[in-house]
């Protein structure tokens, strides 16, 4: 009943804000769960003992969003010159290796794994979250927000049909190494959800969009959604936890519900890139 409330709740409020919010807004939004993403992030890191600061990947993860961001919205003139993001993207990756050589109250050793949970979490939320942005604004504000719906409809469906049929029919394991719960059957019961789904959000809602993309991309959303969940349950599993916080009432934490979605993002809009070049 808890997950159930927890749903109604939250899955209402994103579609408002995707629906409604301007880029400026939906970015904080972005930023906003970004950082819950990696608060966790940097707590998983803590229990398998890496040696991470999660004040140096909340500053990396918000300086690289606003500026990987900053032709989308209404800028200062101050920001007309500033360096490629790419360019910052490398100086911040030297920051966090020049800032490990003087972190003397720790050993080497714990250092090095310390910079790599850093420079892993940074590229994991941030670069992944990135593309969430364009894909809601770069194609035009009506195609933006369809496929951003149809990105977080057919993920969110698939999810919930793989965990229900995991349990009602699930028998053979998926990846008893990473997640012990998760079954094949679950998973193709997901993917074909997802992509059932997709089909009937495009026939009933969004008929501007070619029925042959929006059944690729909902293949496509499908693979690397699940895929997604995978490298967040392999993560855990290393720090031995069940769930990545206890933030969402009956969900877990943010990063849970977010794994999917973290290779989602980028998949679409490469996708989106090759069909609106």
């Amino acid at each position: 009943m808890t997950r159930i409330f927890s749903a109604i709740i939250l899955i209402p409020i994103s579609i408002l804000v995707v629906i409604f919010a301007p880029p400026l807004l939906y970015l904080a939004g972005i930023g906003f769960i970004g950082t819950l993403c990696l608060y966790e992030y940097f707590r998983l890191m803590r229990t398998i003992d890496f040696s991470a600061r999660p004040w140096l990947g909340y500053v990396a993860f918000w300086i690289l969003l606003i500026v990987f961001n900053l032709d989308r919205l209404d800028t200062l003139s101050i920001f007309d010159r500033m360096p490629s993001p790419i360019s910052i993207f490398a100086l911040m990756v030297v920051a966090v290796f020049i800032s490990a050589l003087w972190r003397r109250r720790i050993s080497v050793r714990d250092r090095v794994s310390g910079l790599m949970a850093e420079i892993s979490g940074i590229f994991y939320v941030t670069l992944f979250l990135y593309p969430a942005l364009p894909i809601r604004y770069d194609f035009g504000n009506s195609t933006g927000l369809h496929w951003t719906l149809i990105l977080l409809l057919v993920t969110w469906g698939g999810d919930t049909f793989a965990l229900v049929a995991g349990k009602k029919i699930g028998k053979r394991p998926l990846a008893p190494g990473l997640s012990p719960n998760k079954t094949k059957e679950g998973a193709l019961a997901g993917f074909l959800a997802g992509i059932g789904i997709a089909v009937a959000i495009r026939y009933f809602l969004f008929t501007d969009l070619p029925l042959r993309h929006v059944i690729t991309a909902s293949i496509l959303l499908g693979i690397f959604g699940q895929l997604g969940d995978l490298a967040e349950s392999m993560l855990k599993r290393a720090a031995g936890v069940k769930d990545s916080s206890h933030l969402i009432p009956g969900h877990g934490g943010v990063l849970d519900r977010m794994d999917s979605l973290l290779f989602s993002f980028p998949v679409l809009y490469g996708y989106l890139l090759f069909i609106y070049s």
